[in-house]
């Protein structure tokens, strides 16, 4: 599975946004249980998740989180459908996963939420995981979890932890928590620049209009691109060589053929999303 860079949140209860979410350029859609939909709806949230097979991309359906009211309806309503890409929230230990993938099937794959201080000190276990595919961040809870107010500082060494954790899994890097902020692009700016540099890979989205700003600061510029393809075309036998004024050698090599690869397996996927 392709590493998600902009999947984009949309309520379970509101069947008619699945396919809008689904044409935003988003690279996924999570189809919230949780948050996003109220209590007296979430069996008839339920009831929508039969739709997501018509999808044209990735659709993942988060759960509620374990010991809350919902959990065990939901995991019923996944099993039934065979639904196998699925968002855990507040995820603490790695043994939880063992039991969802006994409810859900060995082939289920995991988009894993971290949002408490014992989820950040676990991170490694929860990565190595078998199920999971991608660690993400999520700040609001978090933040509640540690009683203070959102600090793009620590949410920036939160990232870190996970994007450690995932390059020492060998998983995908970890995707960023939401901008909460909507509307204001120079906020969500702010946010992608310090989660780029803490490792991050991607960003939650929690509405359409965030989804290219999203990927313009994820995806590989141009100016990346031109220096990646001349990196490569360079070819020097595996020896060092000089571009731009700048040593390049094998690692640098390498990064820029992951450049490329990341480019092509984009543009791959955006040609199959309407």
């Amino acid at each position: 599975m392709i590493p998600l860079i902009a999947p984009l949140f949309v309520p379970a209860d509101r069947p008619d946004r699945f396919g809008k979410a689904a044409s935003s350029g988003a690279d996924a859609i999570i189809v919230d249980l949780e948050d996003a939909v109220p209590p007296a709806r979430k069996e008839d949230a339920r009831g929508n998740l039969s739709l997501l097979k018509t999808l044209p991309l990735p659709a993942f359906v988060r759960i509620n989180a374990q010991g809350t009211l919902w959990h065990e309806d939901d995991l019923a309503a996944l099993a039934r459908l065979d639904i196998d890409l699925v968002c855990v929230p507040k995820v603490e230990d790695a043994d939880l996963l063992d039991t969802l993938l006994a409810r859900l099937g060995a082939g289920t794959r995991l988009l894993v939420q971290i949002e408490t201080a014992a989820g950040v000190s676990r991170a490694a276990a929860i990565a190595a995981h078998r199920a999971v595919t991608q660690l993400a961040f999520g700040p609001a809870d978090f933040f509640l979890d540690m009683g203070m107010q959102q600090s793009l500082e620590m949410a920036s060494h939160v990232v870190r932890v996970l994007a450690l954790a995932s390059r020492t899994a060998g998983i995908a890097a970890p995707l960023d928590g939401p901008c909460f902020s909507v509307g204001d692009q120079a906020a969500l700016a702010r946010e992608c620049a310090s989660a780029m540099a803490a490792g991050a890979k991607g960003k939650l989205c929690i509405h359409p209009a965030q989804v290219p700003a999203v990927l313009d600061h994820f995806l590989p510029s141009d100016a990346e691109l031109d220096w990646a393809r001349r990196v490569t075309a360079a070819d020097p036998d595996g020896g060092a060589l000089l571009i731009d004024g700048r040593m390049i050698d094998a690692p640098i090599i390498e990064r820029a053929k992951i450049v490329l690869e990341q480019a092509r397996r984009r543009a791959s996927s955006h040609q199959n999303t309407p």
